[in-house]
């Protein structure tokens, strides 16, 4: 193919396009630099050799100072292990001029016949179609190489400027696979903080926020549950509702901050007598709630007199204070309401009766 090459490039035209930051991005953003051979993109050299005759042929992709092989078909050692090459190349040029570079004897130029190729690998042919994006970007190029003159037919380029744009098109195959992958990622971790974002607004609308406890809307829910148990397996259920006595001094004499601080303690030692299946929550305003699953009456009273004599014994918040409980056991057919109503009354009991104690419903 007789054609005459375009104006060579000079150094400095070489090394901005090299350095281009654009162009750098657009490059190293395919992820494809220093990665291993790969099939999609040896098929086509292979094929560029079988179809042109070329002994070697490859495709380039142009970092700022060295030459990245991603495919490279016939290139003997030490390129075919290292896969890459620093100096000035033949790639350089299509990279300034965008357009192919067809060289039937790189030595009738000066320019070209310069290039350092020519005596280490003794290049004597060269064609090049440029590598470039829908942006205009040139990332490297698809090229053949003869090591003797020879004459590139038209069908040679137009061979190597279809399997060019077969390149580009797995190129942008990878960029749409990685864009896909980040996009992914993006929303995973949108999704896990939708999630994250939904458990805390689950928590905040389920927990009281002074003590940390469940609060009365969970405390309901869960009462309601524990019913559903009761009846699918026939177990005993009982509630404590407890008191602080005199909290109402604590306030007035010491202020809500130390009424705050003392309820905060009370819900930690009232937390540390129940085992792991009940549930304690704060129902008022210093007015606690225990669900005892599995509990008798028996049971619940030894578990509401270590509570009582639990909270006696500490110093919450630096005051000696007590609590007032009722205990009640569930009744065949007997709801929710009526089983707190029960236990409620007979914490009034125990606070008629001097408070400091635990009273359990009839």
């Amino acid at each position: 193919m007789e054609s005459k090459p375009p104006r060579p490039a000079s150094e400095a035209q070489i090394q901005a396009a090299l350095t281009n930051l654009q162009r750098l991005e657009a490059v190293r953003s395919t992820g494809l630099l220093d990665t291993l051979p790969e099939e999609s993109f040896d098929r086509l050299t292979r094929l560029a050799a079988k179809l042109t005759g070329a002994p070697v042929t490859f495709v380039s992709l142009l970092d700022s100072c060295r030459d990245f092989y991603k495919s490279a078909y016939g290139l003997g050692e030490p390129l075919n292990t290292t896969r890459q090459l620093s100096g000035r190349t033949f790639c350089h040029y299509p990279l300034v001029s965008g357009e192919p570079l067809v060289l039937d004897d790189v030595t009738q130029l000066p320019v070209y016949g310069d290039v350092p190729t020519v005596q280490s690998l003794g290049v004597r042919a060269y064609a090049g179609i440029p590598l470039r994006t829908e942006d205009g970007e040139v990332l490297g190029s698809f090229c053949a190489v003869d090591f003797k003159p020879r004459q590139w037919t038209e069908r040679d380029v137009e061979v190597l400027t279809e399997l060019a744009h077969s390149a580009m098109r797995e190129l942008r195959l990878r960029k749409a696979l990685q864009d896909a992958e980040t996009l992914n990622q993006q929303l995973q971790a949108q999704v896990q903080q939708v999630d994250a974002l939904n458990r805390a607004l689950s928590e905040l609308a389920t927990t009281d926020v002074l003590t940390g406890l469940s609060n009365r809307r969970a405390f309901d829910h869960h009462l309601k549950l524990e019913l559903g148990i009761v009846d699918r397996r026939d177990t005993p259920l009982s509630l404590l509702v407890l008191d602080v006595d005199h909290f109402k001094r604590i306030n007035d004499t010491h202020g809500h901050e130390t009424g705050d601080k003392v309820l905060q303690a009370i819900a930690q030692v009232l937390a540390r007598c129940a085992r792991a299946i009940d549930m304690i929550a704060r129902v008022g305003g210093e007015e606690f709630a225990v669900i005892l699953p599995n509990t008798d009456a028996h049971g619940a009273l030894e578990v509401a007199q270590r509570m009582r004599i639990a909270v006696a014994q500490a110093h919450c918040a630096g005051h000696q204070v007590t609590i007032s409980e009722g205990s009640a056991t569930l009744q065949s057919h007997e709801d929710a309401t009526s089983l707190f109503s029960r236990a409620d009354a007979a914490l009034y009991a125990a606070k008629a009766a001097g408070r400091n104690r635990v009273v359990s419903a009839a």
